[in-house]
């Protein structure tokens, strides 16, 4: 069903950071994931100000606690159907 091998070959989160954006002249960033082995995945809008970036994070963060929290109301209903 799931190649495991695949899910885990997510190495890094990697900060791209450039001084002077071509367009604006101004210091901006964006966030990539790099697979082992792989090219890099953009996870944020490139060219943000830090103020961007920084919501950009949380929204990643708030994304990543709801499936958390999905997660585990399957995970716990999936052990307790078991117990039963």
């Amino acid at each position: 069903m799931w190649d495991n091998r695949r899910i885990m070959e997510i190495s890094s989160f990697i900060l791209s950071y450039v001084e002077s954006d071509p367009g604006t002249h101004q210091p901006s960033a964006c966030i990539y994931v790099k697979p082992a082995g792989g090219s890099e995945i953009p996870l944020t809008a490139p060219g943000l100000t830090f103020v961007e970036l920084d919501r950009e994070i949380r929204r990643l963060h708030a994304e990543l606690d709801e499936i958390r929290a999905r997660a585990k109301k399957k995970f716990y209903k999936a052990e307790a159907a078991a117990a039963s």
